[in-house]
């Protein structure tokens, strides 16, 4: 597990714009911040490589294309650390890309979302979320299936 190289953070970049529209942003905002949004390519690579630099540096997006379907909520999110003015985007279909961009990031770069079943697994419990069956999972997994693909090729 390492840092990733910039070759790999543009072509899953690239891959991830290919397909249109497309909704790109951080899962997880900076503090006092609203989550960016990337709308482009180059936007995304010019974060990842910016990232490079800051200790723990992950670039960690969300996917979401239109025929996925489903809604993206933005939500306060307290990690427990009193950073609690920071926000979270979450769906129940929303692809997360987490590429690791600094040499002192001890995890593996990867392309995930929930299954259908995971997400109705989890539904009931949650309140104020827009419902699994508003996304469309096929759609879904294709995409999912498609990013992996570009990633494992990459690295």
């Amino acid at each position: 597990m390492a840092a990733v190289s910039n070759k790999v953070v543009e072509a899953v970049a690239r891959a991830v714009f290919k397909r249109s529209p497309v909704l790109v942003t951080e899962l997880y905002s900076s503090a006092g911040e609203q989550p960016r949004r990337y709308d482009s390519a180059e936007a995304l690579c010019e974060h990842g490589k910016a990232l490079q630099w800051v200790s723990g540096g992950m670039l960690l997006v969300g996917v979401q294309y239109a025929d996925m379907g489903g809604a993206v909520r933005v939500r306060p999110f307290d990690s427990g650390r009193g950073d609690s003015a920071r926000v979270m985007v979450s769906g129940w279909g929303l692809i997360s890309i987490l590429l690791p961009m600094a040499i002192d990031v001890n995890v593996s770069a990867k392309v995930q979302a929930l299954t259908e079943r995971a997400a109705l697994a989890r539904e009931r419990g949650a309140l104020d979320v827009p419902p699994v069956c508003d996304w469309n999972w096929k759609a879904v997994e294709s995409h999912k299936r498609r990013l992996q693909d570009v990633l494992r090729k990459a690295l």
